[in-house]
This record gives C-alpha cells, sequence and structure tokens, in this order.
C-alpha cells in the first residue's frame, strides 16, 4: 500500500490529506488556518493533526501554494533587476513604473535570429556593478532570443561573474527563453522578473517543507504543483517558481474532478478571497496559451483558463453610502473586494468583541464607506510601522496588536473620519480589518458553525437595522446574491473559452492564407466582449428575473469545491440547469488536486525557410530549427523536419528522466503543423509542438 500526502497553502486555509494510492480513498484530511507571512507554520499544525502512524507510511509528498501568486500581488518579493536587450522601441517596454531596477542596453536578433546589433557588454557591466549590492537576482530578456539565446546567455555569464563575491556563486540569473518559447520579449521579460522576484522566498518555502519532510522522518518524493495541473520535482520549483502562480486554482479543478470521478467537469472553487471557475476535460486542465496574469502582469507563462471574481467567503460586506437613487437593500449593500477577518472567527480569538457588538453605537450613515462601517474593528498586523506621517501614527498607535479596537473607540477624540487614514495603513498591510462577510452569513443562516455564531448574529442585526430590513431577510438576501454571482462567472467562463475556441479554430482552418487569418479573426472575435459592461449586466438580468424566461442549461457537471460551498449549492441550482455536485471531502479538495497532477512536459520546435528575394521569385537558401537553448541550419527541408522531431522526443525523454520516470510510463505525442503563405508553395514554417505526460501517484 502506497500513501500519499497531498498539502495545499490556501489563503484562509492549510489543507492536508493523506491517500491510499491503490484505491484511490481519502484515509485522513485536517485542516489548519494559514499563517502569515511563513506558510510553514501552519503546515506544521496540520499535520499535528493526521494520526502519526499513517504520516510515517507516506511515501509521496505533492503541494500546491499560494506563496508565489500573494508575493507577486502583494509585491513582497525580494528585490531584482531587470537587463531588456534590444531597441527601447521594438521592445515596447512601458512599466517602467511597476520595475524599480532595470536597464535597456544595445543587442539582439532578428526574427531568423541572426544578430541585429552588437551586445552592449559595456552598459551592462556598468549597471550591474551599480545595482549587484541592491538586489537578490537579476533577469535578462533579449528580443528574438527564441530565435538566438546567445545574447541572453552571454548576459548571464557576465552577471554571473560581475557577482561573485567572498567565494560564493554569483547572484541567480534568469534568462526569458529559459522559461518561454513563444514571441513576446517584453512578456518574456516581466516573466523572468517576476522568476528572479519569487527565487529566495520559494527557496526558503520548498527547503521549510524538505526540512519538516525530513524532521518527521520521511523518505518521500516531493512534488510541487504548477498553474497547468502539472507537477514538478523541487529542483525545477525551486528554479521555475513563476509556474506555480495559480496553483491553488489548477489543485482545486484536478480535486474537482477525482472526488467526484468526472474526467469532464466545471469547478467552482470558494476560497477565503476570490471565487474560481475552470474547466477539466477528458482528464486534462483546460489551458489557457495567452499566459497567466497576476497582479496586473502580463506573463509568458501557461496556466489553467480561469474566470476569477474577488468574491469570497471572507469579502466584506459593507453599506455604501445613501444617495437619492436607493431605493432597496441591494442598491446600498456591497461585497468586497477586499479580503477581511470574519467577525465569527474574530470572537473565537477575542470574545471581548461581543460586549461591543451588543451595542449599537455607530448613528451617523452619512459617513461610511468601505473603512467605515457599523460593525468593524481594527487589529494591527505584526508588521513593522515606518516612515507614517504624523496623523497616519497617531490613528496607528490606537489600534493594538492583542485585541481589535472598534471603529467607535479609534474616532471618539476625533474631529474628523479618518477613512482615507484607515484606507493608508490596510494598504501598507500595517493593520487588518475585522467585519461582517459571507462567512458570518453562513453562521446566522445555521449553514456554517465553524466559528462564533453568536458574533455573526449580532453584526447582522447592527446592519440589518440600518437597511431598515429584518436581518435574517437580509441573510438570505446576500447569500441568493452570492450565489448568483457564482452563476454569472459560470456563464462568463463559458461564453470567454467558447469564443477564443472559436477565434482559434479560424486561425487554425485560415492557415493556407495567413493574410486573410487577422480580419477573419478580428471580425469573429471580439476579446473584449466578456468584459464589457452590457455583456455582464446582460448575463445578470437573465439570470436575476425573478420569473426567467430563459435559463442557463449546461450539459457538463458543475463539481463546488472549498469549505462553505454546499451551503451554496441549492442556490445555484436556481440560476443554473445542470448537475451539481458536491463530493465528499469537498472541503479538501485543492490538497487532493495537488496528488493528482501528471508529470508533463511540453516543448515547442519550430523549423523556418529562409528565403531571400531575386529579380523574378523567392529563393530557398536553408532552413533552420528553433530549440529552446539554440537553434541549427540544414540544407534539406526533410533533415530539418527529422531533426526536430527526434529532438523532441529526446528532450521530452531527458526531462522525464529527470524525474525519475520510465521510459515505458511515458505517454509520448507531437503534434506538427505547416504554415503557408498560399496553397501550392513551401511552407514557410513547420511547427511542433511535443507534450509527454507520465502517472504521478493517483
Amino acid at each position: 500500500m502506497t500513501l500519499c500526502l497531498g498539502i495545499d497553502t490556501g489563503g484562509t486555509y492549510t489543507d492536508v490529506v493523506i491517500i491510499d494510492d491503490e484505491s484511490k480513498t481519502v484515509l485522513k484530511s485536517a485542516k489548519s488556518l494559514t499563517t502569515y507571512p511563513d506558510p510553514i507554520d501552519g503546515i506544521r499544525n496540520a499535520l499535528d493533526e493526521m494520526p502519526a502512524d499513517l504520516i510515517e507510511k507516506v511515501s509521496v509528498v505533492s503541494v500546491s501554494t499560494t506563496l508565489s501568486t500573494n508575493t507577486v500581488l502583494e509585491n513582497t518579493g525580494e528585490a531584482a533587476a531587470l537587463i531588456l536587450i534590444g531597441s527601447a522601441k521594438l521592445l515596447n517596454f512601458d512599466d517602467q513604473k511597476a520595475v524599480q531596477n532595470y536597464t535597456i542596453v544595445s543587442g539582439g536578433h532578428d526574427n531568423e535570429g541572426n544578430e541585429a546589433e552588437p551586445l552592449d557588454f559595456e552598459a551592462i557591466e556598468e549597471y550591474v556593478l551599480s545595482v549587484k549590492d541592491k538586489v537578490s537576482a537579476f533577469a535578462v530578456s533579449s528580443y528574438f532570443s527564441v530565435r538566438n539565446p546567445d545574447h541572453e546567455l552571454q548576459t548571464k555569464e557576465l552577471i554571473q561573474r560581475l557577482t561573485v563575491a567572498d567565494g560564493q556563486s554569483g547572484h541567480p540569473v534568469v534568462c526569458g527563453h529559459e522559461l518561454a518559447q513563444s514571441l513576446g520579449t517584453y512578456e518574456r521579460g516581466v516573466t523572468a522578473y517576476l522568476n528572479a522576484m519569487l527565487l529566495p522566498t520559494t527557496n526558503r518555502f520548498v527547503n521549510a517543507v524538505v526540512s519538516e519532510v525530513k524532521r518527521r522522518g520521511l523518505n518521500a518524493d516531493i512534488k510541487i504543483l504548477k498553474c497547468n495541473g502539472a507537477v514538478s520535482g523541487i529542483e525545477e520549483a525551486m528554479e521555475k517558481p513563476v509556474e506555480s502562480i495559480f496553483s491553488g486554482p489548477a489543485a482545486s479543478l484536478l480535486g474537482a474532478s477525482f472526488l467526484s470521478g468526472r474526467e469532464s467537469c466545471l469547478m467552482i472553487d470558494v476560497g477565503g478571497t476570490s471565487t474560481d471557475v475552470s474547466l477539466v476535460e477528458n482528464g486534462f486542465p483546460d489551458i489557457s496559451d495567452n499566459g497567466a496574469v497576476v497582479g496586473g502582469w502580463r506573463t509568458k507563462v501557461r496556466a489553467i483558463r480561469m474566470e476569477t471574481s474577488a468574491l469570497g467567503g471572507d469579502s466584506q460586506i459593507w453599506i455604501r453610502l445613501p444617495s437619492l437613487s436607493d431605493s432597496a437593500v441591494q442598491d446600498r449593500i456591497m461585497f468586497g473586494p477586499r479580503r477581511i477577518i470574519p467577525i465569527c472567527r474574530a470572537a473565537s480569538l477575542y470574545p471581548e468583541i461581543l460586549e461591543s457588538l451588543k451595542e449599537r453605537w455607530f448613528a451617523d450613515k452619512y459617513r461610511f464607506s468601505e473603512y467605515v462601517q457599523p460593525v468593524r474593528f481594527y487589529i494591527r498586523s505584526g508588521n513593522l510601522a515606518i516612515g507614517l506621517t504624523a496623523e497616519e501614527q497617531k490613528v496607528y498607535n490606537k489600534i493594538k496588536e492583542d485585541a481589535p479596537v472598534s471603529i467607535n473607540d479609534i474616532m471618539w477624540d476625533m474631529t474628523y473620519v479618518p477613512a482615507d487614514i484607515l484606507k493608508s495603513l490596510v494598504t501598507q498591510k500595517l493593520i487588518n480589518m475585522i467585519g461582517f462577510t459571507p462567512t458570518d452569513v453562513l453562521h446566522v443562516l445555521g449553514d456554517y458553525n465553524e466559528f462564533n455564531a453568536e458574533a455573526s448574529v449580532l453584526a447582522a442585526r447592527i446592519t440589518a437595522s440600518f437597511l431598515d430590513t429584518e436581518y435574517m431577510e437580509l441573510c438570505r438576501y446576500l447569500k441568493q446574491t452570492f450565489s448568483l454571482k457564482m452563476a454569472q462567472e459560470l456563464v462568463y467562463f463559458l461564453v470567454d473559452k467558447g469564443l477564443a475556441d472559436n477565434a482559434e479554430n479560424i486561425v487554425q482552418t485560415s492557415r493556407s492564407d495567413v493574410f486573410n487569418t487577422r480580419s477573419r479573426f478580428e471580425a469573429s472575435f471580439n476579446p473584449d466582449l466578456t468584459d464589457s459592461p452590457v455583456f455582464k449586466d446582460s448575463v445578470k438580468a437573465v439570470l436575476a428575473f425573478k420569473k426567467p424566461l430563459l435559463k442557463y442549461k449546461l450539459d457538463i457537471p458543475v463539481v463546488m469545491i472549498g469549505g462553505p460551498v454546499k451551503a451554496f449549492a441549492d442556490d445555484l441550482r436556481q440560476f443554473i440547469d445542470a448537475e451539481i455536485l458536491t463530493p465528499e471531502y469537498f472541503d479538501v479538495g485543492n490538497a487532493v488536486g495537488a496528488l493528482v497532477g501528471k508529470i508533463a512536459k511540453r516543448i515547442d520546435i519550430s523549423v523556418r525557410t529562409v528565403q531571400s528575394e531575386s529579380r523574378y521569385m523567392l529563393k530557398t537558401n536553408g532552413f533552420i530549427v528553433y530549440y529552446p537553448g539554440g537553434r541549427q541550419a540544414f540544407a534539406n527541408r526533410d533533415d530539418a523536419l527529422n531533426y526536430a522531431r527526434e529532438l523532441g522526443k529526446q528532450m521530452i525523454m531527458e526531462y522525464m528522466e529527470r524525474e525519475a520516470v520510465p521510459a515505458e510510463k511515458v505517454e509520448f505525442k507531437m503534434h506538427e503543423e505547416d504554415v503557408s503563405i498560399s496553397k501550392g508553395v513551401l511552407p514557410y514554417m513547420t511547427h511542433f509542438v511535443f507534450e509527454g505526460f507520465a502517472r504521478n501517484v493517483l
């Protein structure tokens, strides 16, 4: 019997499960609150809840984590520097404010991989020496490095030589071509830059996991889940931490499929911060080739296609300022987007909150804002407060570290409402907000009983009194609204996927005439459609109509994952006609999914026809094979194609060997596609996609 341990560190909870590989059954699960800023303590707490006799038999450990995502979103990564090589105009680098340390130097190649201009070694050396003591890693991205990576590799070698000190190795250097083979120098640069920022944090986390596994006496193989639903070994995870961005949603999707027994399904994951929708088809996650977007950064990381809304169990519910146009509760009650501590959980830790909630002490509804509410408490986060203004320091001094302070106690001796100051302190992560949330709504309705329900009821009564409604009626409305928003996200996701797939089909069927491809694509697909207010309002109107004339019917099951989701299933069925499932262990689906991911590798190789223009016709001068890390020239097309086919398979098998996968266990696929200017002529490009898959454990 092989026992497998799955670990997921989410925004609110850290989940662990032990699964028997042979019977494919969950033997035990446990949860613990995720700890910040270091999640390893939360992992230890969850593992301590597991039976020791099961833990000691574990031979495989697989981890999914929000660490990389949160580090990027919160901008808490280590300082890194970005070197872009090529013409500033061609690079189209427009995020100078976002990247603190960067430079652009001469160099780069053309689209055939020929040197466009010499690499400026002097400029690189001058810049590296000026910032090496301020940063922990470097990122390098060169123009058309996917056609020829020489300038990136030369720059990497120079940086490592310049940053060697006291016998220690030089600074880590991440090259864009090492992470992505698709065109886009700037996006590859962003990907490499984020990867460089994440290196120290991820290495500390992975090393801590390894140490914890060893401390418990386990001789286990450790894997890390990536955002495309595949797993990697710890060495690759530490080299390419950017690939673990959104590994949490990937784990949810895989866990939903495994627990429900459905190889094809839609997944809704309700977490503390957000609600995510994604799709698995025939056992494989639906992948977006556009690259993951995190914290406003567009990367080249291939990730699961996902619709995300800033609405989770810990999203704040707040009352906005009244206006003359308000006519009902729905005009004034707001969800999110900021995540706060639910009042029920805070009351479990600090019972004194109950006494404050028993008094309706806040009277002026015309001072409401996102940060000033009738049910609002603040507590220090524990982060060091540096560089505060005099007014910020005054408000900060009123807030304690060991007990929540009500908004009333903060304001009682002030002549103004400090909403902007509170916002600033929250944004700087110096204080945390406590208030009314969807988690509290479920406690009021009796659908969830994890924390102090009395505090939730008191908070609901106060909130309802300002809306001139009854508190149970308010909570039923809020729960139904939350379900409506989930249904909307499902529709947005499916329409967006349908449009994208249709556009891809048009591109694929138009390969014989590349000049018409773009016009056909643009005529058929508006990529901004699903983000338009008109579209979203139309979907909302259809779903929310009291006696709907239309109802969205899905021919694929919807599997719900996350702690409180079972409470929303019946309400969701009012809006969506589909089989809606909440399988056993739905509350630890992410930890299950961490074990389900396959060992997978994708290699892209292109064979390009090199042509020159003669007086009367195009002349073929040869063929170049572009592959990850290099290129090779050939005089004969068949030789080039055969080389590409053999190389792609070889690179897949070499990767699998590094991951200790026997050759006979590898499932290999190859897709070959010719791209021509017109019918009957020699293709100007042949593109190969090689994919290798192997079972991890489950």
